[in-house]
């Protein structure tokens, strides 16, 4: 692709846009950054950018003479700026399908409605420990845009979400992984079935050189790829299989390329590793389809320290156990962080609405939660579900909210907090919920 002279205008002066206007700047494109914040909001962003970088405040339209579009994650491929682009028949593409179109690396690509950072630390981990010179970014971190400058990788791993997947066409990762597809982000995808269609982009340019890993126990991912060349390989925490890894007695099995072997006990995984077994599984079949040795697998299975805010153990007081799970910020998530638990459930719960159906997760409450405790903008769409079916009450704090739940708590509980929504209502972000519930159980201690 020569970008010399080629007139570009990115669309999102945030991480992923300084990263991108940055490389296109470097390599002689004529590039334009908009965005709809002030200057004043985004100056310190901007002092980032190289010299030749243009900038465009409080407004997104691309420039009229744009021979190319890039847009940023949080940047919609339909939004109502880029109507004269499309009209012109200008490209417009992501930061993701960008890099793709430069990558000289075999790529490995994680996608899914939960599980994927985690899923991606843990591939990247265990291709480190075996030798492999890897990078991991993409929604986890680190645009994939900036891992281009190094050479000689031997693996890129990157996390995928529907927001980079919206604009490519070109992407092709050697592995693609598609962990589950449940309700989310609904607010601009609009329907589940768009959200779901455009999680399937991961594999549409894969071959029968390449591997597609789904998960078997979740009704939509075990169906997809029928037109897909790809070799599908599955994963499962409920049934043996004949072509993937899976759980059996207790242990983790690989069962591929006609060769089974038990790799793992599940009660050996670490404490960061324990509740997320369907997790693991992908990451321990890409291994496994890579001919990494068993040694460097089980060593980073004994070890990963797990991530933050992913159903992250913070504490035990007076017999019960506090857990961060502040990035579960949908319905899916929750049911899967709730049915990873035996024991009794304080849920604090609540946020700002993504446009998801909360009654879809009724059942659950019912089953697995002891006491709902409900904060943020979402109180009263809870509330309307719950139909008093459900011991619970309402905080106006986090604050309040985990002393409630201290109180209801009896030896051998787990007060959960997994949202089920976004975090922007009350906090910066999920990380900065999260480390505000760890604080407050901190000051609980003693």
């Amino acid at each position: 692709m020569d970008l010399k002279n080629k007139i570009v205008s990115v669309v999102g002066l945030g991480k992923t846009g300084i990263a991108t206007a940055n490389f296109l700047s470097f390599r002689g494109a004529r590039v334009s950054i908009m965005d709809n914040k002030s200057q004043e909001q985004l100056s310190g962003l901007a002092e980032e950018l190289l010299p030749a970088v243009e900038v465009s405040y409080q407004n997104c339209t691309p420039l009229p003479g744009s021979e190319l579009v890039v847009i940023s994650p949080g940047v919609s491929k339909n939004a109502g700026f880029l109507q004269n682009s499309r009209e012109k028949g200008t490209e417009i593409i992501s930061e993701i399908e960008l890099a793709s179109r430069f990558n000289t690396s075999s790529l490995i690509g994680i996608t899914g409605t939960n599980g994927k950072s985690t899923c991606t630390s843990l591939i990247g981990e265990i291709l480190k420990e075996a030798g492999k010179n890897i990078q991991v970014g993409g929604n986890l971190g680190t645009p994939f845009i900036s891992l281009l400058n190094e050479k000689n990788v031997d693996y890129r791993v990157l996390e995928i979400s529907s927001f980079q997947m919206e604009a490519t066409k070109s992407f092709h990762p050697k592995v693609s992984i598609i962990l589950n597809i449940t309700p989310d982000h609904l607010d601009r995808h609009e329907s589940f079935e768009k959200y779901a269609a455009i999680k399937e982009k991961i594999f549409e340019n894969q071959t029968e050189t390449d591997f597609l890993i789904l998960n078997q126990d979740d009704y939509i991912t075990r169906g997809l790829g029928k037109n897909c060349t790809a070799n599908k390989i599955f994963f499962s925490t409920k049934n043996v299989l004949t072509n993937g890894v899976y759980v059996k007695n207790e242990k983790i099995v690989g069962c591929l390329k006609n060769l089974e072997v038990e790799i793992l006990e599940l009660s050996s995984l670490s404490r960061g590793l324990r509740w997320q077994s369907e997790n693991v599984l992908p990451a321990v079949a890409t291994a496994l389809l890579l001919d990494i040795s068993l040694e460097a697998i089980q060593k980073v299975l004994r070890t990963f320290p797990g991530l933050e805010h992913r159903l992250e153990w913070v504490c035990n007081q007076d017999g019960v156990d506090f857990v961060n799970d502040s990035k579960g910020t949908n319905i899916g998530s929750v049911c899967k962080s709730l049915n990873t638990f035996n024991q009794p459930i304080i849920l604090i719960a609540g946020g700002r609405d993504k446009n998801i159906d909360f009654s879809k997760i009724k059942n659950i409450l019912e089953k697995k939660v002891k006491h709902l405790i409900l904060i943020g903008e979402t109180k009263e769409k809870f509330r309307s579900i719950l139909n008093g079916d459900l011991d619970y009450e309402e905080s106006d704090s986090l604050d309040e909210a985990v002393r409630l739940a201290k109180i209801k708590a009896e030896k051998g509980d787990v007060v959960l907090l997994s949202p089920a929504c976004a975090s922007f209502d009350m906090f910066e972000d999920y990380i900065d919920r999260g480390n505000q519930f760890k604080s407050i159980v901190k000051t609980l201690e003693g």
